[in-house]
């Protein structure tokens, strides 16, 4: 068993609870995986650990703050070095290396073997499965929620059953063959049991992928399918017209997923547009990565820095767009600092040489920050953040 974690010398937090905000606590307590006390009830909460003999580690923050892990809410999982461009060997220890503690699959398209042309039914949910098991196997962080069932004609609800008992956690709309047919109940049934067993619907957005074989959804069709989340919204790689995207927004409750490959411009606008409604809470944060944008370990904190610098949004709501509002779309933990909470976070600050004092400052005005350390499941997955510059002061950790 790893040891509790004791982070402390803090210069502030980003905390969920009583509200979603900064505060000042100087420390905070992670024992058996998750977040066990912040600030004021650190003290007790120690002494409980110790009287219980275990061993406690200590993180020295170094005036750093904490923040949630962020999520990465649109990967391509690969195996090994098969995967588009570039191989993908080794990928997702660079992203947990930018902050990255947990990512989500819109589906293995990269497999050996896989091809669109021949996805039949079976072959769709053996791959999710089988995925989803093999992910979900893997010890080290990030943690990667695999098995995404590739919406195909002719599923059934027991497909749906099997991937999500292997843990999978989406159903995806890329290559489903809307045009010429008539698919409004079976995507009915489709939705009926997605949400029986807890998979989130996605739906790719825009125009059709780098190659070629994906569907070009317009918001009628969006309106229509009434997916959960639309997959990077604002272009994967190019998007729906500005005001097909209204009327999305208008229309449905659904989560709008921003990458950083997409359209800057219409990212901006997006953001904007929630933001005058009061729906910043719809909006997520991915990469759709590996894939045609080869791998951007520091996509979701540059994409957290243009929705705050583009998007003229606190820092602090920012962030939330790529760690609970993730979490709350795709219905897995994490996401947010509070007491019971998966112990993912990360210590950041403005990056060294920077001309902005704080964390919120340099967001706001559109730079990312410094990663002086990666927490995932309570222990100290990276110190520093390799894929970052460095913040100004660096952590220490001492073992006991």
């Amino acid at each position: 068993m790893s040891p509790a974690l004791h982070v402390r010398n803090l210069g502030g937090l980003l905390a969920a609870e009583p509200a979603w905000g900064w505060r000042t606590d100087r420390e905070l307590l992670c024992a058996h995986g998750r977040v066990l006390a912040i600030g004021a009830g650190v003290g007790p909460a120690l002494r409980s650990l110790e009287r219980d003999g275990e061993p406690v580690a200590v993180l020295d923050a170094a005036g750093l703050l904490a923040v949630p892990g962020l999520i990465d809410g649109h990967v391509h999982p690969v195996a090994g070095s098969v995967s588009v461009v570039p191989p993908g060997h080794g990928w997702t220890d660079t992203y947990l290396n930018a902050g990255v503690t947990a990512m989500v699959s819109a589906g293995e398209l990269t497999f050996p073997g896989f091809s669109s042309s021949v996805l039949t039914p079976e072959a769709a949910a053996r791959l999710a499965a089988n995925s989803a098991w093999a992910f979900g196997n893997i010890a080290t962080p990030p943690r990667v929620y695999a098995g995404t069932l590739l919406a195909v004609p002719e599923l059934d609800r027991e497909h749906f059953r099997q991937v999500a008992q292997a843990g999978g956690k989406c159903v995806k709309y890329i290559y489903y063959p809307f045009a010429g047919r008539r698919w409004e109940a079976e995507v009915a049934a489709y939705t009926k049991w997605a949400d029986e067993f807890g998979l989130v619907t996605k739906m790719h957005a825009g125009g059709t992928s780098y190659q070629g074989h994906s569907l070009e959804a317009d918001a009628e069709l969006v309106s229509a399918v009434a997916p959960r989340v639309l997959a990077h919204a604002n272009g994967g790689p190019i998007p729906m017209d500005d005001q097909a995207l209204a009327t999305i927004v208008e229309r449905t409750g659904c989560h709008l997923e921003l990458i950083l490959g997409g359209s800057l411009r219409v990212l901006r606008d997006l953001v904007g547009l929630l933001r005058e409604r009061d729906e910043l809470h719809r909006i997520t944060v991915g990469t759709d990565t590996p894939g045609g944008n080869g791998t951007m370990p520091r996509g979701p904190l540059q994409v957290v820095a243009a929705i705050a610098g583009l998007g003229q949004v606190d820092a602090a709501t920012a962030l939330r767009c790529g760690t609970e509002n993730v979490a709350r779309a795709h219905g897995i933990p994490g996401g947010a600092l509070a007491a019971g909470q998966p112990a993912d976070l990360l210590l950041v600050g403005p990056v060294r040489g920077s001309s902005h004092p704080t964390v919120a400052s340099a967001l706001e005005a559109g730079e990312i920050v410094g990663v002086g350390a990666v927490v995932s499941g309570g222990a100290v997955a990276a110190l520093p953040g390799r894929y970052t510059p460095p913040p100004a002061a660096l952590p220490t950790l001492e073992t006991p």
